[in-house]
């Protein structure tokens, strides 16, 4: 199972909306069959076996009572308006969030036990972003650059499994990607195709790259194995490009910043090599080019128009709000009655906000949202926790080169993961947390092993 994670957490599109969304895509169906199949297998109730720490079951206990007395606290002060999801909605929307944690725990305590079972995972992974690249990405690289031949294949592609918007302009010419010229993968836009493919794919093949770890042993088509990590890597970042969003251009940035600071001696002066010479002609083709001029201006140093605006002001408006409530947030839910109080008053000034965000105000910065939300209280024990496993890393488990190549790939996840937080992408979607929680199961496995080893 460990090899399929990935691949069947990246259908995200909903079967229904009349749930939440954690318990209407492929991947719910697909695990809690497994955890299913696996305590009937081992004749062990997931939900009574002691699997899960007591400390992190404590944590959400406390979350849950601080997150229903927020509640209650918003719901006498707000009543229920279209700038929340009521009292019960909020609730168990919560909850599913939860749930989403627990189970993804559950999937990875069963189906990762031991190095070779990691591997399984990463090579899947891989094998999984080769295929998403083949069938979805490339077709709709060429699209994008108003190739037209793939197009109703990408359109199929798009009908069929990714999730949409409801807006029907985005979708005139039959898919995201034909309509607006940029790709989206199987994700409902182009800033959660580059969150996807820089913390759950981008990780792995880094390290790979720095540790010349092979993801795939054998040669294709007389390509030496060594390659396919640099090949994988431009695939990503070319699609990081044609994504044309500032998540995929800030992901860009800290992937240069890796290669240039954290690789080897003759590897480092090669990618340093690159930078130099990539920044140079990029600064040429800024002066030169006018649509290169447009583009970068236009997704990085001079983004404006009315979604900047109102997603520079939500941002703005979250972490004042988080200024106003520092120890607990405000809870999960009623955030919109509080952007509408701490939003800048010019970032209102358009016709998204007048006919959408007025009524709604989502979320648009994870960060925020999560600071905004749940407090300071709540979030330094996860600051702890990530501490604790890189401390473990060092100190706790086998040191050797497969744990190095592992450790790496995690190092580079939290970093993708904190900077790429300060924008909207899908952080606690199945393949987010699998791509986070699978660092903790391996340090956890192998802390048993060497235990074991020792008594």
């Amino acid at each position: 199972m460990s090899a399929w994670l990935i691949f069947f957490s990246l259908f995200v599109k909903q079967v229904t909306h009349a749930v939440p969304q954690p318990f209407t895509v492929l991947p719910f169906f697909a695990f809690v069959a497994y955890l299913i199949f696996r305590s009937q297998e081992q004749k062990i109730n997931p939900l009574t076996a002691k699997i899960i720490p007591s400390k992190v079951l404590l944590y959400f206990a406390l979350l849950t009572v601080s997150e229903i007395m927020l509640l209650i606290w918003n719901y006498s002060k707000f009543g229920s308006t279209s700038q929340d999801f009521n009292i019960l909605g909020s609730f168990i929307g919560f909850c599913s969030t939860i749930f989403s944690i627990l189970l993804i725990y559950l999937v990875l305590y069963y189906s990762i036990n031991d190095d070779r079972q990691m591997k399984l995972y990463i090579h899947g992974t891989m094998a999984t972003f080769v295929f998403l690249a083949v069938a979805v990405i490339i077709p709709q690289l060429f699209v994008a650059s108003n190739h037209n031949l793939l197009e109703p294949w990408v359109n199929f592609i798009d009908r069929t499994f990714a999730p949409r918007w409801r807006i029907p302009q985005y979708y005139t010419s039959g898919s995201y990607t034909a309509t607006m010229g940029r790709a989206n993968g199987i994700e409902i836009e182009p800033a959660f195709l580059a969150g996807q493919l820089a913390i759950v794919f981008l990780p792995w093949i880094l390290s790979a790259v720095k540790n010349h770890y092979l993801i795939f042993q054998k040669k294709f088509f007389a390509i030496p194995a060594e390659i396919y990590s640099y090949i994988l890597l431009a695939i990503i970042l070319l699609t990081f490009v044609l994504a044309k969003t500032t998540t995929g251009l800030v992901a860009i940035g800290i992937t240069a910043l890796i290669l240039v600071f954290d690789t080897k001696a003759k590897m480092q002066r090669f990618f340093v090599s690159c930078a130099v010479a990539g920044l140079i002609l990029a600064t040429i083709a800024y002066f030169v080019s006018q649509s290169v001029r447009n583009f970068l201006d236009g997704y990085l140093f001079a983004k404006g128009g009315q979604s900047a605006s109102n997603r520079s002001g939500g941002t703005i408006g979250l972490f004042l709000t988080f200024l106003h409530y520092p120890l607990f947030g405000v809870g999960n839910g009623y955030i919109g009655h509080y952007l509408m109080e701490y939003v800048p008053r010019n970032s209102r000034l358009n016709n998204e906000y007048i006919n959408g965000f007025s009524h709604n105000y989502v979320v648009l910065s994870n960060w925020g949202g999560f600071l905004a939300q749940y407090g300071i209280i709540f979030t330094l024990p996860i600051i702890r926790k990530v501490r604790e496993l890189f401390y473990n890393f060092d100190h706790a488990i086998s040191q050797d080169s497969f744990g190095f190549f592992v450790k790496d790939a995690a190092k580079y996840t939290m970093i993708f993961f904190a900077v790429l937080a300060l924008f909207d992408f899908n952080w606690l979607s199945y393949y987010s947390l699998i791509s986070v929680f699978v660092f903790g199961r391996f340090v956890q496995y192998r802390m048993s092993a060497k235990q074991v080893v020792k008594s």
